[in-house]
């Protein structure tokens, strides 16, 4: 596919609405569930797609409820290359390179982490059908340096 055809897949399999619930794990933070709402609004003009991300603690914890993660951005055609720029509530800024994919698999790799001097690489990896999502993040850090699954969540399309 090219890159052009490769943006409308994904401008098509995730515009909408999706919610579900994930696990977080590493070895430098408490594990927990969590649930989760995602938006992804293509623009109709341009090769790309604005997401929101928001993650809320499902746990027996005091922080059940709160914000775990926030996360926007988008997914853009730039000079060939399918990128995922990523702003994120905790300050860090990253951009993914699309470097594998299948008809309905997305794997995005980290090409620049700022803003977070304890990351070293990360990886957002996208499974889309029509009703669904899997996706996962694997991640490096100083602190713990072997790459890793970090979270992994089952969003379903909303009505």
């Amino acid at each position: 596919m090219e890159p052009t055809q490769i943006i409308n897949h994904l401008k098509e399999l995730l515009a909408g609405k999706w919610a579900g619930e994930g696990f977080a794990k590493f070895p430098t933070i408490d594990d927990t569930a969590y649930r989760e709402e995602t938006e992804f609004k293509p623009d109709e003009y341009k090769d790309s797609i604005f997401f929101a991300q928001k993650s809320w603690y499902k746990n027996d914890t005091d922080k059940n409820g709160h914000t775990v993660f926030w996360d926007t951005g988008f997914i853009l055609l730039r000079e060939n290359d399918i990128l995922l720029h990523s702003a994120q509530v905790g300050g860090r800024i990253e951009q993914y390179k699309l470097t594998d994919h299948t008809e309905n698999k997305f794997t995005f790799d980290s090409a620049a982490i700022l803003v977070d001097p304890k990351a070293m690489r990360s990886q957002r990896v996208f499974t889309i059908t029509t009703d669904a999502i899997d996706y996962e993040l694997n991640m490096a850090t100083h602190q713990a340096p072997e790459f890793q699954n970090h979270l992994k969540a089952h969003l379903n399309r909303i009505a």
